[in-house]
């Protein structure tokens, strides 16, 4: 079972230069895969989707990939002579209407948008695609690695959980069939205190008794939430992204639950069904977590 967090970092050092690689990821109900990269590896990011797509199932993935072009790399940068004349002009034209002091440098000029750009014709995606395949595959690795470290942690204390909700509906399996009991008790001794000595309807009072223990009785329910349990332990051991299912068996587990406690009107089962409702509910912000 993976976890949806994760980090996976990866560089190498390419033909085309320093590539980093860094993939974040955060729970989210569907793949979601977000992309920042240079200007001259934004064509390869359908590629890049692709390839996180066919590693991860679910999840929101934030990809960053950084490329540095060290001085022994082959000048592939291009001066827009003509963007750069335009801003010349337009710029000492509006020097002298608002009469402006300074200096237009080439500095300056180099910092406005498109002056320098990247020699499309002189960059190789062919070979880009293969560095970056590389680098992504490692940093993919990583990336798959922490989620299934914290996929293995958040198991072991879910299945801790789902043991501590096993003990409770036994607890209360115990408690329901002790609470008729008790109901008979208190049933007998009302009818004391109200007719004393006077002659009492027996078959009136086992049939009240009966349908006190009819409208009480949650066999049904506690075993179904035994077999939601056993589910849940099963899908937890099971590879594959199992995030969805999980999500639903909880769902069944709180309705089941929700049943009991409208059944049962004893305090102590009440407050049972109270302890189970929380393990549910911190059952439930787990698996938000879970692929």
């Amino acid at each position: 079972m993976n976890s949806m967090t994760g980090f996976g970092r990866a560089e190498l050092a390419s033909k085309i230069g320093k590539l980093t690689v860094e993939a974040a990821s955060v729970n989210s109900r569907y793949l979601e895969i977000s992309v920042r990269s240079t200007r001259t590896l934004s064509p390869l990011e359908p590629q890049v989707r692709e390839k996180v797509s066919s590693a991860v199932v679910r999840g929101k993935v934030n990809l960053f990939i950084g490329l540095e072009q060290t001085d022994d790399q082959p000048d592939r940068y291009l001066i827009n002579e003509a963007a750069a004349r335009s801003y010349t002009r337009q710029l000492r034209k509006l020097q002298k209407e608002l009469k402006l002091d300074g200096d237009l440098s080439i500095r300056d000029l180099l910092l406005l948008p498109d002056v320098a750009r990247p020699d499309r014709d002189e960059f190789d995606l062919k070979e880009a695609w293969v560095a970056v395949e590389k680098v992504l595959d490692k940093a993919l690795i990583g990336l798959a690695t922490m989620r299934a470290k914290e996929g293995k942690a958040l198991a072991k204390d879910m299945g801790a959980r789902l043991k501590a909700m096993a003990a409770t509906i036994r607890k209360v399996e115990k408690l329901t069939t002790s609470s008729v009991k008790v109901y008979a008790e208190k049933l007998n001794h009302r009818i004391e205190e109200l007719l004393g000595n006077t002659k009492r309807d027996s078959d009136r009072l086992e049939e009240e008794i009966a349908i006190f223990a009819d409208r009480t009785d949650i066999t049904e329910e506690c075993i179904r939430f035994k077999s939601h349990i056993d589910q849940f332990t099963e899908t937890l051991s099971q590879n594959g992204a199992n995030g969805r299912k999980l999500n639903f068996i909880i769902q069944e587990m709180n309705r089941e639950a929700n049943t009991i406690g409208s059944k049962c009107a004893d305090f102590n089962i009440s407050s049972e069904v109270i302890s189970l409702k929380e393990e549910i509910e911190k059952l439930r912000e787990q698996v938000q977590n879970v692929e």
